[in-house]
């Protein structure tokens, strides 16, 4: 499974190059202001479930994961708010609408906190310096992280743009001499993958930030 979904993941990132989208994000409500959040908390709980968007549920090229999720840090835990999908209310006349499904997703629970989460939440926070086409690679004037444990927040970190370059690079030079890295560094580069070393180093410092930003 985790072999398929390098792959597919690589795929995408390669044809995001080429053909950039830029991608929908989860939204954070911090102290009650909303912000962008770079990070998909949802996706490693989803994976593990093997959840798939539902057969109505729209999939655009701006949104891969099918899906546009809310939270919010509230008595310092990540808390999921809203999950939604968006569905064709009326085909005819091209007509969309989004639906909840936070329920159906998590039945019985009345609040969400994500005790699953562990990593980096990366927030871009300020004015856009620079539009990228691709992902979430626009950058902005600043940034915040905050570090989160079994979706309980341990950190919490506010920096301009050119402190969270300096952060992530120290930090990916350290995740560097993990033996996390060293053993998928090396499945990627010399196993069934065979990519170019900066290929390898390209993708793990996009895939993985979530990860080593954390340490």
């Amino acid at each position: 499974m985790i072999r398929q979904v390098l792959t597919i993941l690589f795929l995408l990132f390669l044809s995001a190059r080429a053909e950039a989208t830029a991608q929908s994000p989860d939204k954070i409500l911090i102290n009650g202001e909303e912000f962008s959040l770079n990070t998909n908390p949802l996706e490693s709980f989803l994976q593990s479930v093997n959840w798939e968007p539902p057969e109505e549920a729209v999939i655009w090229s701006s949104n891969w994961r099918g899906y546009l999720a809310t939270w919010e840090i509230k008595n310092e835990s990540l808390v999921l708010v809203n999950m939604t999908i968006e569905i064709d209310s009326d085909p005819s006349k091209d007509k969309r609408e989004r639906r909840c499904i936070i329920e159906t997703v998590f039945p019985e629970k009345k609040q969400v906190v994500a005790d699953w989460f562990n990593g980096a939440l990366i927030i871009p926070d300020g004015e856009m310096t620079n539009y990228v086409h691709m992902g979430y690679g626009s950058t902005y004037e600043k940034y915040q992280i905050i570090n989160i444990k079994s979706g309980s927040v341990i950190g919490h970190l506010n920096m301009s743009h050119s402190e969270f370059l300096a952060y992530r690079d120290k930090k990916f030079q350290a995740f560097k001499q993990t033996e996390m890295f060293k053993a998928e560094f090396i499945n990627l580069v010399d196993g069934e993958y065979d990519w170019s070393e900066e290929q390898a180093l390209e993708f793990m410092q996009s895939y993985y930030a979530e990860h080593y930003l954390s340490l």
